[in-house]
């Protein structure tokens, strides 16, 4: 149990904090203690101190700078070791300083580890009482009141054994909560981990009834077989060149594949009709834009697509259906899918007539400036087309049914 680290995540970094603080101090008070004994003439005591400033020293920088807590413990137990060593046997003022051996157990424990301050705390009591105890002591035990040697030895071993006990219990505890934290984010990684599947898994499902629902719509007209997912490609690669950031574009591709799907309301008959249609018709041609709006408003979560599909056919100069809204007024998706839903009406083959030539396209597209499309959108469109992009998304064969 003992190696077992209690120090990580926070509380490794406040451990790393009270180290390098505890390390520059002792480096402090051993700099004062030296100038102070070399002043007094105690050489004797200027070498630990030398050596507080050397263990204080490399504990700081251990921890506060290399971030090695392994490395920076190692300096305060060979400092305790050492020191209180030199202060035992050479006596030094008469005893008082080992005094500092009370606060030995507990510092070390709490900021070090409590395993080494169990080895510390042995270790000086087997040496006070061989100094004090034994026969071989006996040149080190003159040195000190017979008061000291009497109940010091004692009063530190007890002091020693209860340190011990509470530090033990103390590791104890913290084990326990470190493993029931360890647990605990186990289980959040595991519940995070099926909520994330299951989100990934409905928002696939998702993209498949889209996907479904665009397929459905592009049955109706055979002329137009591809249509709703040309727009969207048309769509997302204009977005893409505006710089869109990719969550709206995946947003404005499914806004898209729906534009749409208010012809699911429209009559073959009418949608299918070789001839002119007469104002009647055409009326129920546009009221797929209404349609189609309805339809998907009535989830909270396709507000965007019902936007698309009832704006699409509006106009930049106001004189568009269903509603004539002007420039801005148009939700700027629906701008991005009228430019590629009209290119794709032009260039796809009808009932009625053959594709237009791209020259034919590109003169449609620039008499539409500013009056049917979006200014700002329509040469970016342009460049798209000039470029050889929109070529390659028109030779993509659209899904006829879903893997």
């Amino acid at each position: 149990m003992l190696n077992q680290s209690i120090y990580t995540g926070d509380r490794l970094e406040a451990n790393l904090r009270a180290l390098t603080i505890a390390g520059c101090l002792f480096a402090i008070v051993g700099l004062i203690l030296a100038i102070v004994d070399l002043i007094a003439g105690k050489m004797l005591l200027v070498i630990p101190a030398l050596l507080t400033i050397f263990f204080g020293e490399g504990c700081a920088y251990c921890a506060g700078v290399l971030k090695r807590r392994d490395r920076a413990i190692i300096f305060p137990v060979l400092f305790c070791a050492i020191a209180f060593t030199s202060y035992t046997l050479t006596g030094a003022g008469q005893g008082s300083l080992i005094l500092w051996a009370f606060t030995l157990p507990i510092g070390i424990c709490y900021f070090v580890s409590v395993k080494y301050g169990i080895i510390l705390s042995i270790y000086y009591t087997i040496l006070f009482v061989i100094v004090f105890h034994t026969p071989i002591g006996e040149p080190i035990s003159s040195l000190y009141p017979e008061q000291f040697v009497t109940r010091f030895p004692m009063l530190y071993a007890s002091t020693a054994i209860l340190t011990t006990i509470a530090m033990v219990q103390y590791h104890r505890g913290i084990l326990f909560e470190n493993d029931y934290a360890r647990r605990l984010n186990e289980e959040v990684d595991r519940q995070t981990k099926f909520a994330t599947d299951r989100a990934n898994r409905l928002d696939k499902l998702n993209d498949e009834m889209v996907q479904t629902l665009a397929v459905a719509i592009d049955a109706k007209d055979r002329y137009t077989n591809g249509h709703s997912f040309r727009v969207s490609w048309y769509s997302v690669a204009l977005a893409r060149r505006l710089g869109w950031d990719e969550d709206e574009i995946d947003e404005l591709e499914r806004e898209a594949l729906l534009h749409d799907i208010g012809k699911i309301g429209v009559p073959d008959a009418v949608l299918n009709k070789p001839g002119r249609l007469d104002d009647e018709e055409f009326a129920v041609i546009k009221s797929h834009t209404t349609t189609g709006g309805d339809i998907l408003s009535m989830a909270q979560d396709l507000s965007g697509c019902a936007q698309v599909a009832r704006y699409h056919h509006e106009r930049y100069d106001g004189r568009g259906y269903p509603e004539g809204l002007i420039g801005d007024q148009i939700p700027v998706h629906a701008r991005i899918v009228a430019i590629a839903d009209a290119y794709d009406a032009m260039r796809s083959d009808r009932i009625y007539r053959k594709g237009l030539s791209l020259d034919i396209i590109h003169e449609e597209l620039a008499k539409g400036n500013s009056t049917q499309f979006d200014p700002d959108f329509l040469p970016v469109f342009k460049e798209l087309s000039e470029a050889g992009e929109l070529d390659e998304i028109a030779a993509r064969r659209p899904p006829s049914k879903l893997d």
